[in-house]
Formats: C-alpha cells, sequence, structure tokens
C-alpha cells in the first residue's frame, strides 16, 4: 500500500479530483436509463415488437417494447451489483489500477457496441453494449474508495464526493435527451468512448498503483494528515470521533462475514436500493432494490397515481433532472453528517427519509409525488455513501473489496425479483404500483431498524465507559 504522508498534498487533490470527474461520467451511467429510455423510444428501438393495432394507435411505448426495454436495466443492475464480489477480490489482489483500467476497457467497449445498433434473433448489440457499461462501472467506482485515506480526518467527506459523482453519473443521459434529441444514438455513444481513453491516460499517469492505507494521525489540527503508520485495518486513527471505527479490524474476511455487523448491512442493501437506481452499488439489498425499481417505472407510477399523463411526465422528466442535482448537492451535508454525527446518526436519518418517501410515494397527489421524489434524490446519495463508509469504518480497507463486494454481489442477485414484479404488475395486478411499493416499503423500515438498532448497541458499551 501507499502511504498517503509520502505522496505530496496537490498531487493527493488531484488524484481525487480525477476520480470524482471519472465517477460523475462512467461509474453509474446505466442508472441513468430514465433518461436513456425515452432516446430508445424515440429512435423506435423495439417497435418492431409492437402490433400493428398498437402502432396505429400512437401509444408512446407498447408492452412488450416496454418489457423489453425495462428488462435492458434490470438486468444491468443485477450485473453491475452482481460481479462486485469479483472486483472487490481483484482490487484486493491487483490493486485500484489493474482493476480501473479494466473497467475503462469494458467501458470503452459498451459505449462501441452500444452504437452498432443491431437488434435480431442473433445479437442484441443494445443489451450487449449496456452490460458491458455495467460491468465498467463498478471495477472504476470500488477503485476509487481507497481515496479516502488521503485524507482520514476528511474521509466521510472525500467518500461523499465518489458517491456523490456515481449519484449524479446519469448527467451524461440527461444531457442527451434534453439537449441533444436530434443527435443518432450511434454518433453519441462512440463519441462517449473518449471518456474511457482520459480514463486510461490519467490512470497510467496520475493514480497510485496501489492503495492508500491508513494513517493514525498524531495531531488532530494538522493541516496535513501525519504520524505513526498503522497497517491497513488494525488501528484506529486517534482523530476519528465516530466510535464505530473499527468494531471489526483484525478480523478474517470470513470472520466479518459471519458476523451480524456484515449480514445487516447487507440485508439493508438488498432493500433499499434495488427498489428503485434503474448506478450502483445498492441501501443494500432491500434499500437497492426499493431505489432501482421507482427509477425503472418512474414514468408508470406516476401515470397510475395521478391518472394524468401531462402531470406524471412533468414529474418523470423532474426526477430525472433531479437525480444527478441531488447526488451534487448532498456531497456536503452527506459527508459533513458521517464525519461529525457519525454512523448512528446516519442511519437514523435513513430510517426516516426511507419511510417518508414510502407513504409520500403512494399518495395519489401531485404535490405527496414531488415530495416523494425530493426525499428520494438525497436519500440515495446518503444511502450509498453510508453504506460505503459504514464498511470503510467497521471493516477497514485490509478486506473492503471481498466484504463489500460480496454484499453488492448478494444485492445484485436479489435484483432479480424486479422482473416478476414488472410482469406481476402488467397482468394481475393491473398496473396497480400500491401493493409492491407497500412491500418493500415494509421490508425497509424493517431492514434500517435492524441496522440502526446493531450499530446502538455495538458503540453503547463504548459510549457508557
Amino acid at each position: 500500500m501507499v502511504k498517503a504522508s509520502e505522496v505530496s498534498f496537490n498531487k493527493k487533490i488531484f488524484q481525487i479530483v480525477c476520480a470524482v470527474f471519472f465517477c460523475l461520467t462512467t461509474t453509474g451511467v446505466i442508472f441513468g436509463y430514465a433518461a436513456l429510455k425515452p432516446v430508445l423510444v424515440r429512435h423506435e428501438v423495439y417497435r418492431e415488437l409492437c402490433t400493428e393495432e398498437e402502432k396505429r394507435s400512437g401509444v408512446w411505448v407498447c408492452e412488450k417494447q416496454d418489457l423489453r426495454l425495462n428488462f435492458m436495466f434490470t438486468l444491468s443492475a443485477v450485473i453491475t451489483n452482481t460481479i462486485a464480489l469479483p472486483v472487490g477480490m481483484l482490487l484486493d489482489r491487483a490493486g485500484p489500477r489493474a482493476a480501473t483500467l479494466l473497467g475503462a476497457f469494458f467501458f470503452f467497449c459498451g459505449n462501441a457496441v452500444f452504437g452498432i445498433g443491431i437488434e435480431n434473433e442473433h445479437i442484441d448489440t443494445y443489451y450487449v453494449g449496456f452490460v458491458l457499461l455495467a460491468l465498467g462501472g463498478p471495477l472504476i467506482f470500488l477503485s476509487s474508495f481507497h481515496l479516502s485515506n488521503a485524507f482520514p480526518r476528511n474521509s466521510g467527506l472525500i467518500l461523499s464526493f465518489i458517491s456523490g459523482s456515481f449519484d449524479a453519473s446519469s448527467v451524461p443521459y440527461l444531457l442527451y435527451n434534453e439537449a441533444l434529441p436530434n443527435v443518432p444514438i450511434r454518433t453519441f455513444f462512440w463519441s462517449y468512448t473518449i471518456i474511457p481513453i482520459l480514463l486510461v491516460i490519467q490512470c497510467i499517469t496520475i493514480s497510485p498503483s496501489s492503495s492508500y492505507e491508513r494513517e493514525a494521525l498524531k495531531n488532530r489540527d494538522a493541516d496535513e494528515e501525519e504520524g505513526d503508520l498503522t497497517s491497513p485495518g488494525t488501528a484506529v486513527g486517534q482523530d476519528h470521533s465516530d466510535r464505530i471505527l473499527g468494531v471489526m479490524f483484525g478480523k478474517t474476511a470470513w470472520q466479518q462475514i459471519r458476523s451480524s455487523w456484515w449480514i445487516l448491512i447487507t440485508i439493508f442493501l438488498c432493500d433499499e436500493v434495488n427498489t428503485t437506481d434503474p448506478t450502483g452499488s445498492e441501501d443494500d439489498l432491500l434499500i437497492t432494490r426499493r431505489i432501482n425499481f421507482f427509477i425503472q417505472t418512474v414514468a408508470s407510477q406516476m401515470l397510475w397515481y395521478l391518472q394524468e399523463h401531462d402531470d406524471a411526465i412533468r414529474l418523470a422528466t423532474t426526477f430525472t433532472i433531479l437525480l444527478p442535482l441531488g447526488g451534487a448537492i448532498g456531497i456536503t451535508p452527506v459527508g459533513v453528517l458521517l464525519d461529525r454525527g457519525g454512523i448512528l446518526a446516519a442511519s437514523i436519518v435513513v430510517l426516516f427519509m426511507g419511510l417518508f418517501f414510502g407513504l409520500f410515494g403512494i399518495m395519489r397527489s401531485y404535490a405527496g409525488q414531488l415530495v416523494a421524489i425530493g426525499i428520494l434524490v438525497f436519500l440515495r446519495p446518503l444511502m450509498y455513501t453510508f453504506v460505503g463508509d459504514y464498511c470503510a469504518k467497521v471493516f477497514g480497507f485490509g478486506t473492503f473489496g471481498t466484504v463489500y463486494g460480496l454484499a453488492n454481489t448478494l444485492s445484485g442477485l436479489f435484483g432479480l425479483v424486479l422482473r416478476p414484479i414488472d410482469l406481476l404488475l402488467k397482468s394481475k395486478l393491473h398496473g396497480d404500483y400500491t401493493p409492491p411499493n407497500l412491500v418493500l416499503l415494509g421490508c425497509g423500515i424493517v431492514a434500517s431498524s435492524l441496522l440502526t438498532w446493531r450499530v446502538w448497541v455495538g458503540t453503547r458499551p463504548v459510549r457508557l465507559q
């Protein structure tokens, strides 16, 4: 590992700035699907799946076309989470530079293949290209987390910048949809290959060859962090106020994975993140589910609850704009919450924001749905940063790739539930989103409550001392 104290202040700042830029332009672009989908519909992708009657009636998107488009995102979101374990293991063994270069390769190929635009019974380059983009994102994203050790006192803020950039990485497709509506799909995606090329250049010339290791600080007020070095994942910097820091340091990855600390954060991730994101990484399993489900179906949900096409489209458009904006605006408050309030305070905030998002999200009023969208665009960056900061503080970077990667892999597999939910909605539920939303809300409350309780109990003895 690289000692942060041996790298100049300016170089570390430049590395972080570059990481933020490339996270913004690569890591979560697939989660900008809510903005990309109208582009694909406008260019009549999969329009041949529609019946002649549907074409004559002038529907914006027919049922089979909608299912095909939705599954493109569902499959890619599942893959981007599922590969987190092999990505994490590669990161732990080969280092961030090798992982980033591989991610840049996949991302380059994804844009190139997606732009070909072939869809027939033998091959669908839209699916292949989007999957390749999903493979590249996690490799680049997870390889950036270690930069939080460059300035340990501000690790939460740095992670917030990186996660906020991931959350805002739907911007490229938003700009494509809103500012470049007449640009052909091939032109846009082939032009976008310049981004991974720049990433390769930066990676070879500027980025560290291995991860930064955490250093304990001798002086809290020093402008630059210096002090006795500690081996990664074995000691706690004396300046950190978060009492959860280091509770599982020194344990093997297997011991950490068997602990309630890991089990509860994984359940949380599965529920919250996959429910909306059509980006990850992933409230953990339940939070991820809720976020990705909402992203994938935002226009359809707005139409169901409001029963007014113009209002539904207006809110869906507002969501695509606010999603990256919330990630950018939330960087500072999320960083301050994690660095000053700690994991316990953040888990409580996540719990109540998830609760209110679920309650407002099933209201049949324009104002209620607008409030739900407003909550979600800030909840998403908080959750992604919260999970990363939690894993870094609880488990350490010595096993971070494996522990964090396995949690996201399980989250990705759990995301397969979105496909049958989509089919159920279009059949027995007749488009009624309230039942699945209520189930996801209940699961999210339980998962968040258990995690908050675990953090409180786990740090309580320290506080009583």
